[in-house]
């Protein structure tokens, strides 16, 4: 009975088939039209920055009939992974692991990325329906079934006995965590513009397709290079400048313009390294260079060197990586920097640092402190310097009084002169006046009785004020307000030894020379046994690989992106060594924008601003499916809109 009705079932109705399919169709999009917000000219575009430790997102507004312009984009980030409580059935994505968890070292992590590339689609599937959550785009699976994330619904309500409540799952939880004041789109009625790394293979490009496409329903789909979309970005600075009537020896944007049109990007992010020279926002794909080295190598090689030296953190890498972050430095004297620490005692040399670990009670990131015996040392050569402060200003007093000293008996031998006259001024005057003695004896007897009684009366007043004191000290308890500062003072001085005490006993892991010979390795790999050249090298070859009548322009214009890109002194190395490799009538310049984690994902906000980015860069549901009826491959599908990049 129960296999005729699996049967019956899987049997197509016999009438009303195009009648069903048009109603379900109508009912769907009728639901899509409620949770759309405004009618517009062009629908609202999600850019998305898929990097493989963070995700950085966020939705560009439709440009409505009544306003030309654009809405306001703000870029977020969360971590591309999902994590797992220990001994939960919880799965937090995204940015719900930051705000439920502290201690991220707890955690099991699922990371949805492997050397750059998508290697769990399940994982990233999550991560990207948390982005849209979080914009408040509501996800229509468009694939029988209802998707991946209807389905996760169905048997979580399946488990619960509750089965009207699978078949509105996903529309349920993403109104209902999302905020209120963010407008409800729908997936279907949005473009997701997707900023991916060079060389993607075929396999996984169609799994990216089919989960924006029937996972989550996107409407259209545009896939870009994120080191075109930083170039895009770095050749609009550079026209921006051409327009403004500022000086050019003082602005930063008027030296990017040279008229070239070209750039070579050094996107080194967490997973990987591309050098990616570009023509008007096109990459030439036949020069890109990848160097297997990014952030995670460097995390990992520092929690190694951490755990065979000091402490065993093997298990925490979140507070290794933090601890790389706040700390690596990118040296321009390596040699000279190792010889200095072979002779120098640890603690003494001016780059030891220790990194306090959280206790994750008061606080749950690490600081930076100075080792004990540095700040001695430090403390000293303050001294020193007050002292010889002191020891200037006193020669300084000394010459000022000595010329003081001379002006006052130039002023005294004046006053000598001038009492001289005055005395025998007055002896002539007593001569004169022979009664002056007498008058002189009476005015000296009425002063001598005038301040005796002055004493008499001064005596009487203190006897009066000590009674009126011990009174007032025998009647009140309140102390005043002296006693009052200076308990307070007390109290103060006792919590900050109290802080200074726990301070010094906190565990703290002891940085040296870890801190510039762990990035070196971005431009010496031999030190960890690759047997490939560093950045530097990686830089000229894929110049070397261009035409020739671009390599002087991509001397000229090298852009740093990625996570490396902030680490203190990597745009000084990259510019001293390619200008050493350079020829020698190649000028050389390198920039670093303000903030290189974002540049790329600005870019593409930008660019999906221009006129027909939607026709000539985007493909909808039904295209795909029909290219892929025909039998098109991905490169077919998406080669020439990713390369054909022409800024006029």
């Amino acid at each position: 009975m129960g296999s005729e009705t699996a049967v019956a079932t899987k049997k197509p109705p016999a009438t009303g088939d195009g009648k069903t399919a048009t109603a379900t169709a109508a009912s769907t999009q009728a639901k899509s039209n409620r949770v759309t917000s405004k009618d517009t000219t062009s629908p609202a575009c999600i850019v998305v920055d898929n990097g493989g430790w963070t995700v950085k997102y966020g939705l560009v507004p439709p440009i409505n009939q009544n306003n030309n312009g654009p809405g306001s984009q703000i870029m977020s980030t969360m971590y591309n992974a999902t994590a797992r409580p220990p001994h939960q059935l919880t799965v937090l994505t995204g940015d719900e692991i930051t705000k439920r968890m502290k201690n991220l070292g707890q955690l099991t992590w699922n990371n949805s990325m492997e050397r750059g590339m998508i290697c769990d689609g399940e994982t990233q599937l999550r991560v990207w329906a948390r982005t849209l959550e979080v914009l408040g785009v509501v996800p229509t699976p468009q694939i029988k079934g209802g998707g991946f994330l209807t389905l996760q619904g169905a048997s979580a309500a399946k488990r619960r006995g509750n089965a009207a409540a699978a078949a509105a799952s996903v529309v349920d939880a993403s109104s209902a965590t999302s905020n209120a004041s963010i407008p409800k789109y729908s997936s279907n009625n949005c473009t997701f513009l997707l900023l991916e790394p060079p060389h993607v293979p075929s396999v996984i490009s169609e799994g990216v397709d089919c989960i924006l496409f029937r996972e989550l329903g996107v409407g259209r789909v545009a896939r870009m290079l994120g080191p075109c979309m930083a170039a895009v970005k770095y050749l609009s600075i550079g026209k921006k400048s051409t327009d403004s009537n500022e000086n050019a020896t003082t602005t930063k944007s008027e030296w990017l313009n040279d008229d070239t049109n070209c750039c070579c990007v050094i996107d080194s992010g967490y997973s990987f390294t591309h050098v990616v020279p570009t023509h008007r926002g096109g990459a030439m794909t036949k020069a890109i260079r990848r160097l297997d080295i990014g952030g995670k190598v460097l995390t990992n090689l520092l929690k190694e060197a951490v755990t065979y030296r000091q402490w065993n953190m093997m298990d925490e890498y979140h507070i290794v990586n933090d601890a790389k972050e706040q700390l690596s430095f990118v040296s321009d004297k390596f040699d000279s920097e190792m010889k200095q620490a072979h002779v120098t005692r640890k603690g003494l040399r001016w780059f030891d640092r220790e990194y306090l670990l959280p206790d994750f009670v008061s606080s749950s990131r690490g600081t930076v402190r100075l080792p004990a015996p540095l700040q001695r040392k430090r403390e000293m050569e303050k001294m020193e310097e007050m002292k010889l402060e002191l020891e200037r200003k006193k020669k300084e007093e000394e010459e000022n009084k000595v010329s003081d000293e001379e002006d006052e008996g130039n002023d005294q031998q004046i006053d000598d002169d001038a009492a001289v006259d005055m005395d025998v001024d007055e002896n002539a005057k007593k001569k004169k006046n022979p009664d002056s003695k007498r008058q002189k004896k009476e005015k000296g007897k009425k002063k001598a009785k005038k301040r005796s009684k002055k004493r008499k009366h001064d005596s009487k007043q203190n006897d009066n004020d000590d009674e009126a004191d011990m009174s007032d000290g025998e009647d009140s308890d309140e102390e005043s307000d002296e006693q009052r500062l200076k308990r307070l003072k007390v109290m103060r001085d006792e919590e900050r030894k109290r802080r200074e005490r726990e301070e010094r006993e906190r565990q703290a892991l002891a940085m040296s020379v870890e801190r510039f010979a762990i990035p070196e390795v971005l431009f010496r790999p031999s030190d960890i046994g690759m047997n490939c050249g560093g950045i530097v090298e990686a830089i000229v070859e894929s110049i070397n690989a261009c035409d020739d009548i671009y390599r002087a322009a991509m001397y000229n214009n090298v852009l740093l992106v990625g996570g490396n890109a902030t680490i203190p002194g990597f745009r000084e190395r990259v510019e001293s060594e390619l200008r050493k490799l350079a020829p020698t009538n190649y000028p050389v310049r390198v920039y670093l924008p303000d903030d290189p984690v974002s540049f790329a994902w600005e870019g593409a906000v930008q660019f999906s601003q221009q006129d027909g980015f939607q026709k000539q860069f985007s493909i909808d549901r039904v295209s795909w499916e029909a290219m892929k009826k025909a039998g098109k491959d991905q490169s077919g599908i998406w080669g020439e809109r990713m390369n054909n990049i022409v800024r006029k």
